[in-house]
This record gives C-alpha cells, sequence and structure tokens, in this order.
C-alpha cells in the first residue's frame, strides 16, 4: 500500500479529510491526495484510502467501522463510540487546529440522510475554505469570496447556512445578485446559470454553501 507524501502539521497548508460516506470518484481523491500536505480519515475513511493504495497521515474516530487494524506508521486518536460528536466532525475540529489555508473533504456526503445534514449543517462553524467533494457537484463553504472553476451552463445554488447571509454579490452568473439578502428558509438562491466567466460570489456576512455541479 502506497502512503502518502510525508506530512508536517506545521506546515499543512492543505488538509484531506476522507470520511466514510458515499465515494464515487477514486481517481479524484487520488489526486486530491496528491496534492494534500497532510491526509486525515475519518474513522471508515481509512478504507476508501486503501482500496486506492493510500495510507493516511493520521487517523480519527472511533474506529468501530475498521475490518483491519490500521498501517503501521499511521497517528490514531481513537475516541469512545459513545461521544458527542461524529468522527468527521473530530476530524475537521483536529484539522482546523492546525490552521490550514484549506481543508477537503471526501465521501463527506452520500450514505445516510442524517449525517449528510449534519455535516453540512456543522461548516457554518469554520472561517476558512472548505471544500466538499461529491461528484458530479462540489461544495464550498462560502465567507468572504468563492471563485468557481466552472463553465458557462453549469449549474450554481447559493444555500444560507446561518439565518442569514447578507451583503451577497454573484458573479458571472444569469441571475445576478448585488448586495442582496438571503434566507436560510428562502429557496431563492437555488439552480443559478453560469453564463459568464470568471464566475463567484462575495458575502458580507454570514456562511453559504455554494452547490456546483452541472447543469440538467
Amino acid at each position: 500500500m502506497k502512503k502518502t507524501k510525508s506530512g508536517n502539521a506545521g506546515a499543512a497548508r492543505r488538509i484531506l479529510i476522507v470520511a466514510s460516506g458515499q465515494l464515487t470518484d477514486e481517481g479524484l481523491l487520488v489526486e486530491i491526495a496528491s496534492r494534500a500536505d497532510l491526509v486525515v480519515a475519518a474513522d471508515g475513511g481509512l478504507q476508501h484510502l486503501a482500496r486506492v493504495g493510500l495510507v493516511p497521515h493520521v487517523l480519527i474516530g472511533d474506529l468501530d467501522s475498521l475490518e483491519d487494524p490500521p498501517p503501521p506508521g499511521v497517528e490514531v486518536h481513537q475516541n469512545p463510540r459513545e461521544k458527542d460528536a461524529t468522527d468527521l466532525e473530530l476530524a475537521l475540529d483536529h484539522a482546523v487546529a492546525l490552521a490550514p489555508e484549506e481543508i477537503h473533504l471526501c465521501a463527506a456526503l452520500g450514505g445516510r440522510l442524517d449525517h449528510a445534514l449534519a455535516t453540512i449543517q456543522l461548516l457554518a462553524r469554520f472561517d476558512l475554505p472548505i471544500v466538499l467533494h461529491h461528484p458530479p457537484e462540489t461544495l464550498y463553504l462560502v465567507f468572504r469570496r468563492q471563485d468557481v472553476p466552472a463553465r458557462v451552463g453549469d449549474r450554481v445554488s447559493l444555500l444560507p447556512l446561518t439565518d442569514e447571509a447578507r451583503g451577497v454579490t454573484t458573479h458571472g452568473l444569469r441571475y445576478p445578485l448585488a448586495g442582496a439578502t438571503l434566507a436560510r428558509t428562502s429557496t431563492r438562491g437555488v439552480s443559478n446559470e453560469v453564463v459568464g466567466l470568471p464566475c463567484g460570489v462575495e458575502v458580507g456576512e454570514g456562511r453559504l454553501l455554494l452547490v456546483h455541479g452541472p447543469m440538467v
């Protein structure tokens, strides 16, 4: 099994967390891992990595999903099964404490709906770029500005994670917003279309989840 490149927690600018949800693109996982300074497996995420021949630097969770012991050399943070946080939340807290420039999540969605909803709501706590890869869609936590590597015709939805997201301004979308307020109890930001590049969004106050995917 191939090890990921040597991790240095003190210089972990880009961290990848692999959870135990649905993994829809193994090739994308390998690509993101190759660009990460630190790879963290949240419990069953270790098995996703094993299937593509990779070993994480850190394993976090109650380890109840593991079929085999962790490989030698992996830094293990084992937690009790009866706890007040999911394994992914514990992994995110560990990663955020390292003050990275960005965090990428793979296999964080799919499977149980309650886990997926809890993971999305959890993002509202953080104030650094977090990207959830769930092909064919990519989800971005937006707390200031987010540019999207989109193509004309792609779909972009803006979903508030806080009660309101204020000062929302978009670029390159068919239905533009300029200093708008989006409410969590409204669907106003759903299903916009990329009509020009560059494409992006800015938010003055609050948190947004930007969902980017192909138009269907």
